[in-house]
């Protein structure tokens, strides 16, 4: 019996997540229809003013694209004549990739229920070419949609759909998503390699040691190597091919012959990923830090003490032992100072509407917990670090709306919860950095943190940089908390 054709169809939803789709769907012995609605709704898409930017732009680019194939006289006209078995595909021109495509075959486009919601249009569409294949099984179509829900009414309705795969991470589970530290046990004579080979803060272990681990040498992967009752600290260099002390984030004690967590701004870190986190957060060297970890485990406050250390130094208020300093005083440089940012998506679905003021005032609402960070810091230094970063025109409030076109440089840039940013916030947002500035991201890839309705742990702007900038060099670095420290009444919360 001859294999059945394939005729796919591209939901708006496709389209918008990979204008590339077509290219991928395209190939040869395929057969792509595109539906009226679909072409409705990209052009809707393209004037909304409630989609973010990178929606808007993908909505242009699949319409391009689109106009493109018209424009090479690539999409036919008379693609029921192959769904009724008039002509053989092979009747058809196809396009650099191998496949068809097609308009929708012309005929009634509304629904039968009177209903003419979008959703039921395009599978009203779709059941439409379906039933033109006359039962006798020559071509199966095949809706490609990212709407979760959609995916679930063509089931109940008998109609396969499937999930874009193509630019898709391939991941079954969230654990596989880049922790960025290994903790691992290893035997004395790994410790023994690594006090030996050097003095304090120049010490480093051969990865070689640690071969039957099958450790990937990852740029600044973090690891804890224990042994008893010690345990080692170390940050990968995997062009050394080994794992080294660390410089900024913790400090020798030469009495105790241990090692200290450094206090910075009043802030000791309380584990060993914060004191990775704090150490990558530090380092000058490296220019992006990407921090994800539960609700509570500091993500937010470790990258604000970070940031105002780096930019004013430790107040000389400040009471702390004279070993924990890090460095004798703020680096030169991010002159642009601090920018603060996140995606503006409300965690209910009860919005606030239209803010009043200016640009900086309707983004305060949405930058509040950067804000309380910095108070609570400045609380704990006698120091109004907020009153010294306006006076001196040193704070920026910037909207994930307005980034396109932007040249950021010579800045220190925070951005929390990107978790609810997409694909395309996370292409525009990267490519904004200049190599003057230091980027920290941070998220939460918790399933209840996820506001954005159209993105998963797979999908979300979180997941897609770590994936990509996994092991990118030297000047990236990536750290998982894991510890709710807010108190007892928060870690409950994580039951509910």
């Amino acid at each position: 019996m001859k294999t059945p054709i394939d005729v796919y169809i591209p939901d708006t939803s496709a389209l918008v997540e990979n204008p590339e789709a077509l290219d991928c769907l395209l190939q040869p012995g395929n057969l792509v229809v595109l539906l009226h609605q679909v072409l409705d709704e990209l052009g809707r898409l393209q004037a909304s003013r409630t989609k973010s930017e990178g929606v808007r732009a993908a909505a242009r680019a699949a319409t391009r694209k689109i106009l493109a194939y018209r424009n090479g006289a690539l999409i036919h006209h008379s693609a029921e004549r192959f769904l009724r078995g008039e002509l053989g595909l092979d009747a058809f021109s196809t396009t650099p990739t191998g496949g068809v495509l097609a308009w929708e075959p012309s005929g009634n486009v509304t629904s039968g229920n009177g209903n003419g919601h979008g959703d039921n249009l395009i599978i009203h569409a779709a059941r439409r070419i379906q039933a033109m294949n006359n039962g006798n099984g020559r071509f199966r179509v095949v809706l490609i949609s990212e709407d979760s829900n959609m995916l679930l009414r063509c089931d109940a309705l008998g109609l396969s759909a499937e999930p874009l795969k193509f630019g898709k991470l391939d991941l079954a589970r969230p654990e596989e998503i880049y922790d960025g530290v290994e903790e691992l046990t290893v035997g004395r004579e790994v410790l023994e390699a690594f006090f030996s080979s050097g003095p304090p803060r120049e010490r480093s272990v051969s990865l070689s040691l640690l071969a039957e681990r099958q450790l990937e040498p990852v740029w600044n992967q973090g690891l804890v190597l224990r042994c008893g009752n010690r345990e080692l600290l170390l940050r990968v260099n995997a062009e050394r091919g080994c794992a080294s002390e660390l410089r900024f984030a913790q400090y020798w004690d030469s009495k105790r012959e241990c090692w200290t967590p450094r206090t910075v701004l009043g802030f000791t870190p309380a584990d060993p990923r914060q004191i990775f986190a704090l150490e990558f957060l530090l380092d000058p060297e490296v220019q992006l830090v990407v921090l994800d970890g539960p609700a509570g485990s500091g993500k937010t406050r470790l990258m604000v003490i970070a940031a105002l250390y780096l930019l004013f130094g430790q107040p000389t208020s400040f009471k702390v032992h004279r070993g924990s300093q890090p460095l004798s005083g703020a680096e030169p440089g991010f002159e642009n100072g601090l920018i603060l940012l996140r995606p503006e998506h409300s965690s209910s679905r009860f919005q606030m509407g239209y803010l009043p003021g200016d640009h900086d005032e309707k983004m305060s609402p949405w930058l509040e917990p950067f804000f309380q960070a910095i108070r609570s810091v400045s609380l704990a230094n006698s120091h109004d670090f907020l009153r010294d970063l306006e006076s001196a025109g040193r704070l920026t409030l910037l909207s994930t709306s307005l980034l396109r076109g932007l040249d950021i440089e010579n800045s220190l840039v925070l951005v929390d919860e990107l978790q609810n940013g997409d694909r395309h916030l996370a292409k525009t947002l990267m490519s904004r950095f200049c190599a003057s500035s230091k980027v920290v991201l941070s998220g939460c890839l918790d399933p209840i943190q996820i506001d954005n309705p159209y993105v998963d742990w797979r999908s979300n702007a979180v997941t897609r940089i770590k994936e990509a900038y996994r092991g990118f060099g030297p000047y990236v670095a990536q750290v998982r908390l894991v510890h709710n420290y807010r108190g007892p009444i928060s870690t409950k919360a994580d039951e509910l």
